[in-house]
């Protein structure tokens, strides 16, 4: 795999540049401080065993609660528009900045709603970066709308380069604009399945990684 120092690096960012399983849990906790505060009853451990048993944790908050289900979109706003408690991995911060000092430009294509994407992108201290947000384009992946704008914000580059998680979406319409295009292996807690038996080539990146880290045996 060669890297040009003239690329342009584009990043998704659930399960690629963090764990979203970390965001569920700070969600989470988020809403069972704030419950606390108001309810007066702990129901720290009644969303532990509902998300263990891959139950609707909202509808067991409420039930714990005697609350009609209808307080389900109050706590799911909570969990939407709360600041959440997640960090890059060291090795992860140390990557992105080594591709900062390389190459030519970096920016992130993610799926989700503004508030909340930008709540995690601040969180992560990476509010700075060109960030495309597909509630604010109007499309999501594998839609092609945000890397035709890549192309125009960054012109005349010779390579543009993808890293993402999702084999149902993230890679299908880089590769066929001749991006080069890197997966990330799960680790095995991300929300979206990476079973690729029932995936043609043309969703599968060019080459899979570890991690976020190896990235750095590339550049520079």
């Amino acid at each position: 795999m060669e890297i040009s120092k003239s690329a342009v690096w584009v990043f998704d960012l659930d399960d690629t540049l963090y764990s979203e399983k970390d965001y569920q849990r700070s969600g989470y906790l988020h809403i069972a401080h704030h419950l606390k505060n108001l309810y007066q009853q702990d129901i720290l451990d009644i969303i532990d065993k509902a998300d263990a048993q891959d139950k609707d944790v909202l509808h067991e908050i409420c039930s714990a609660l005697s609350l009609p289900d209808s307080v389900k979109q109050s706590l799911l706003w909570m969990y939407r528009l709360h600041i959440p408690d997640i960090e890059l991995a060291p090795d992860v911060r140390h990557t992105l900045d080594m591709i900062k000092s390389c190459c030519s430009a970096m920016a992130v294509i993610t799926d989700g709603r503004s508030v909340s994407q930008r709540n995690k992108l601040f969180s992560l201290g990476l509010e700075r970066l060109d960030s495309l947000i597909s509630e604010e384009w109007g499309e999501s992946k594998p839609g092609d709308i945000r890397f035709k704008e890549i192309e125009r914000r960054y012109p005349d580059k010779c390579q543009y380069i993808y890293v993402g998680d999702n084999v149902k979406k993230d890679f299908i319409t880089p590769k066929k604009m001749n991006w080069l295009t890197i997966g990330i292996v799960d680790s095995g807690v991300n929300i979206h399945s990476q079973d690729l038996s029932n995936f043609s080539d043309e969703y599968l990146p060019h080459f899979w990684l570890n991690s976020i880290s190896e990235l750095q045996d590339y550049i520079c």
